[in-house]
């Protein structure tokens, strides 16, 4: 679904990624972690997506990105 989104919203000019990682799964946790199965963890890792966030995104390129957002959830339920 998020790379489904992630796509959708390119092909729209609007710029995504995603860079979470689950503490416990990263490099400097990795050999910390008690070794618990984390799924909500894992789960909410799997499907953030940082939206375009900085001091110039104007008004009307915020309700063009939550339009655009809204429409891909209605048609891909």
């Amino acid at each position: 679904y998020r790379t489904a989104l992630m796509k959708f919203l390119k092909e729209n000019d609007v710029q995504t990624t995603f860079h979470y990682i689950p503490l416990h799964s990263s490099a400097y946790y990795n050999d910390k972690h008690d070794g618990r199965v984390l799924p909500n963890c894992d789960r909410y890792g799997d499907c953030l997506v940082r939206l375009p966030l900085f001091y110039e995104l104007t008004d009307f390129e915020v309700i063009k990105i939550v339009k655009l957002i809204i429409d891909f959830a209605k048609n891909n339920k």
